[in-house]
């Protein structure tokens, strides 16, 4: 039987626009929902040991919504807030056409520490169980015995 620890994780966030639409998870998309006010979104859960990862889509940003864009404010994991937490995530936007094609400068496929999601696309934070090892590594609080 694999080593499960007890992880409370919690992801603020804040919509632009009316309305943003996200799909969200652990490991896989089990939640979907309209962003209409700032909501930190709040995971309580047994997790085996190892890596993981928390997916945000953010999916019905159109030429008629362009004003529409999600903001991560905070990670928050086992109560412990600090920026390099929110700034270890990975945006991989999906960037419109015929926009794209008109570019005239190469444009990246992955953002590393974005917070600011102004594209359809997605957000993935990875991270490791049990929590606190990883904000340890995180946070370079030294040495670590695993």
């Amino acid at each position: 039987m694999a080593i499960k620890y007890n992880t409370v994780l919690q992801i603020e966030l804040e919509p632009e626009g009316k309305f943003p639409v996200i799909d969200y998870g652990i490991d896989l998309i089990e939640t979907s929902c309209q962003l209409k006010d700032k909501t930190i979104l709040t995971f309580d859960k047994d997790l085996t040991v190892g890596e993981h990862k928390f997916i945000l889509n953010f999916q019905n940003k159109t030429n008629e919504t362009p004003d529409y864009a999600v903001k991560i404010n905070a990670v928050i994991a086992e109560g412990i807030c600090t920026d390099r937490l929110k700034w270890q995530g990975k945006y991989y936007p999906n960037y419109p056409e015929p926009w794209a094609s008109q570019q005239t400068h190469k444009l990246e496929t992955v953002i590393n520490s974005a917070t600011y999601l102004g594209w359809n696309g997605k957000w993935e934070l990875v991270f490791t169980v049990p929590i606190f090892t990883w904000i340890h590594r995180i946070e370079n609080l030294g040495w670590i015995y695993d």
